[in-house]
């Protein structure tokens, strides 16, 4: 990454392509004040370079709303993923894996706040989108068929609505 910011300048698309993949990269160690720090970073970069609702800018809220629902933000989550959507919506459709990817993650922040009906809507359509895209087995589908599975009851800690 050093050397990115070296030869292309601290503002170059793949320095924040950098950024984000490292955010993703903590997140999964762990470590998500470093995650937060690096995706927050990513994101400033991007919107600066590209505008507030340019589709590279979703990668990247996708990322920092997954990061959000596993801290226990669904709130925040919910806000990243609902502009992640937008974008996606208006620039490359709703029948994107993306799209899917996004309605799950919103179906999981639905879910840790207790409401099951509006999580499980998110969630089937997500499920709707990836099974005309992937074969019935493919892990996309797999996760999202579990995340269905667990609206049948609320998040531990939580208040169903």
């Amino acid at each position: 990454m050093e050397t990115n910011e070296i030869v292309f300048g601290r503002d170059h698309p793949d320095v924040a392509r950098n950024l984000n993949n490292l955010g993703r990269t903590f997140k999964e160690m762990g470590d998500y004040d470093g995650a937060k720090s690096k995706l927050t970073t990513a994101l400033q970069m991007k919107q600066k370079r590209y505008g507030e609702d340019h589709i590279n800018l979703v990668p990247t809220l996708m990322n920092l709303g997954d990061l959000f629902n596993l801290t226990k933000q669904p709130n925040k989550a919910r806000e990243v993923l609902s502009r992640a959507l937008k974008i996606c919506e208006k620039k490359i459709g709703m029948k994107h894996p993306d799209a899917a990817k996004i309605l799950r993650l919103l179906g999981n922040s639905f879910y840790l706040m207790g409401e099951l009906s509006t999580s499980e809507k998110l969630l089937n359509r997500s499920l709707d989108i990836l099974e005309q895209i992937y074969d019935t087995d493919h892990p996309f589908i797999l996760a999202t068929r579990a995340d269905l599975g667990s609206c049948t009851r609320p998040a531990p800690g939580t208040r169903v609505f």
